[in-house]
C-alpha cells in the first residue's frame, strides 16, 4: 500500500467495490458468526441482510434459514459447502481463514454463489461441447463416407479384410501397386481405423520434394542451419509425432537419405539439420510404391536393409482391369459426385456402361474417376452415350456395329487395339512388329500417335 494514501479512504473505496460485485462476499468471525455481508448476498439468497448478519450457521439453522445436511465445523484450510436456503435456491459457499501478520487466524471470508446459476453456465458449456462434438462426428462420418472404398469384387473384398487385420497394429506397411490404384485411400483408411486415429496423418511425396530440400523436410532444422534458416523449423516427421506418416513413391526417395530413415524407423528419433540433440519420434509409418522395389535394390537404387524394413506387411492393390466387378459402383459413385458438383443431371446409356466394364483402364481409378467427371462437363443432354466416350474406349466389333463411322476412324480405332495386344504379349517392340507384319520405325511411329 502507498503510505502517502490516505488509508481511511482507501478501506471506503475497498468496500465499495466489494458492494458493488455481483458475487456474495461474507466476513465472519473466529466463531463463525458473520458480522459482514454484502449486498449480493441478499440479492443471490432473497434471505434479508438482517437475517444472515450477526448469526452463526447452527443459528440460522435453527431459524430455518438454511437447511444443512451435516454443520461443517471451521478449520484453518479453506471449506467448501453447500446450502440450501429457506427461499429453495442453493448457495455454493467458499470459506478460507484470514490470518494477521503473527499467522493467527482474525476471520474468514466467504464467497457466495446461486448454484443454479453455476448449473446453467455449466449445462450451457455442456450443450455446446455436445454441438461441437456431434458436428465433428457428421464431418467425420461425411469423411469417411465420401473416401470409403468402393467395390464388390472378391479381391476388393480380400483386400479389406487385409486391411482390416492390419491395421490396428502398430506394424509398417508396404502398400503396393500401378499409379491410381488407390493407394492413398488405402492408407488413410489404415490411419482412421487405427489406434492414432486421433492424432495427425502426414503423407510425404518422396518424389515430389527436391532432393536439395528433402532431408530439410522429413528432418526439420536449427537457426542457422544453412543460408535461409532464420528461424528454427518442425520437420514433417516430427509434426506428425505420435500419428501416422506415408512415405509416398518411397522408391523416389534419394539413396542417401535412406539410410538417415532406416536410423529413424530403427532408433525411433530424429535429428534436426544443423541440431545436435535428438528427439523422440513416436509414429508409425506406411509406405506406398508403383515401383518394384525389389528391382531397384538389384539396380542398386534402394537399400536392401531399408526395403526389408519397411516390408514387414505389404498389401498389393490389384489393377482396375483385374476388379472390372467393381467398375459400375465405381462409376455410379463418380458419376453422383460430379453430376452433384456440376449441378446437372445425367445417366449411362447401357453401351457406354458395357464400354467403360470392357475398357482396361491402364490409368486404374484416377482414370475412371477423371473421365467421367469430364463426360459430365462435356456430354450433351441427359444420357451418356458411347459417342461421348474416348476413342480409344470404343471397342471395336464388327457385329456390334449400328452405326455409320467414318472408315479412317474405324481403322485408326482397330489399329490402335491391335498394337496394344501386340505390345502387351510380345517382350519388345521389335517383336511385336514382327507379328504385326509392319517396319520396326512404322510401329514406333504409331506408338507415338495414338499415344499408346
Amino acid at each position: 500500500m502507498n503510505p502517502t494514501v490516505d488509508s481511511r479512504v482507501d478501506m471506503e473505496t475497498l468496500l465499495h467495490a466489494v458492494e458493488q460485485s455481483y458475487e456474495g462476499f461474507l466476513l465472519s468471525d473466529r466463531s463463525g458468526r458473520i458480522f459482514y455481508a454484502n449486498q449480493a448476498v441478499e440479492n443471490i439468497s432473497g434471505v434479508p441482510l438482517q437475517d444472515i448478519v450477526g448469526k452463526t450457521t447452527k443459528e440460522m439453522e435453527a431459524e430455518g434459514i438454511i437447511i444443512s445436511q451435516s454443520l461443517k465445523v471451521l478449520k484453518k484450510d479453506p471449506l467448501t459447502i453447500s446450502q440450501k436456503l429457506s427461499t429453495g435456491v442453493d448457495v455454493f459457499i467458499t470459506s478460507k481463514p484470514i490470518y494477521d501478520t503473527s499467522g493467527k487466524i482474525i476471520c474468514y471470508a466467504a464467497n457466495y454463489r446461486e448454484l443454479s446459476s453455476l448449473n446453467e453456465l455449466h449445462k450451457e458449456h455442456h450443450n455446446q461441447l455436445n454441438i461441437n462434438y456431434n458436428e465433428l462426428q457428421q464431418l467425420r462420418a461425411q469423411l469417411l463416407k465420401t473416401e470409403d472404398w468402393i467395390g464388390v469384387s472378391y479381391k476388393t473384398k480380400a483386400l479389406k479384410e487385409k486391411v482390416s487385420k492390419v491395421a490396428k497394429t502398430e506394424a509398417i506397411i508396404l502398400i503396393v501397386g500401378e499409379s491410381g490404384v488407390g493407394k492413398e485411400v488405402i492408407s488413410k483408411t489404415i490411419h482412421k481405423v487405427s489406434n492414432r486415429h486421433h492424432a495427425p496423418f502426414i503423407q510425404i511425396n518422396c518424389g515430389a520434394i527436391p532432393d536439395s530440400l528433402m532431408e530439410a523436410e522429413l528432418f526439420g532444422y536449427e537457426k542457422g542451419a544453412f543460408t535461409g534458416a532464420v528461424s528454427s523449423k518442425p520437420g514433417l516427421l516430427e509434426v506428425a509425432n505420435r500419428g501416422t506418416v506415408l512415405l509416398d513413391e518411397i522408391g523416389e526417395m534419394p539413396i542417401h537419405l535412406q539410410v538417415k530413415l532406416l536410423r529413424v524407423i530403427q532408433a525411433k528419433e530424429i535429428t534436426r539439420v544443423g541440431g545436435t540433440k535428438t528427439k523422440k519420434l513416436n509414429v508409425r509409418f506406411l509406405a506406398a510404391t508403383n515401383r518394384d522395389l525389389q528391382q531397384l535394390v538389384k539396380e542398386g537404387t534402394f537399400r536392401e536393409d531399408l526395403y526389408y524394413r519397411l516390408n514387414v506387411i505389404q498389401i498389393s492393390i490389384p489393377p482396375l482391369r483385374e476388379r472390372k466387378e467393381d467398375i459400375p459402383a465405381l462409376g455410379e459413385h463418380f458419376l453422383k459426385k460430379y453430376t452433384t458438383k456440376y449441378g446437372v443431371k445425367k445417366k449411362f446409356s447401357d453401351k457406354a456402361k458395357q464400354i467403360l466394364m470392357e475398357y482396361s483402364w491402364p490409368g486404374n481409378v484416377r482414370q475412371l474417376e477423371n473421365t467421367i467427371e469430364q463426360l459430365v462437363i462435356l456430354s450433351e443432354g441427359d444420357t451418356i452415350t458411347s459417342n461421348d466416350l474416348p476413342k480409344e474406349m470404343n471397342k471395336i466389333n464388327t457385329n456390334d456395329l449400328e452405326e455409320v463411322v467414318p472408315l479412317k476412324q474405324l481403322r485408326e480405332q482397330v489399329e490402335r487395339k491391335m498394337i496394344t495386344l501386340a505390345l502387351k504379349r510380345y517382350k519388345s517392340i521389335r517383336e511385336a512388329s514382327k507379328y504385326l507384319e509392319i517396319d520396326h520405325s512404322t510401329l514406333v511411329k504409331k506408338i507415338k500417335k495414338y499415344e499408346i
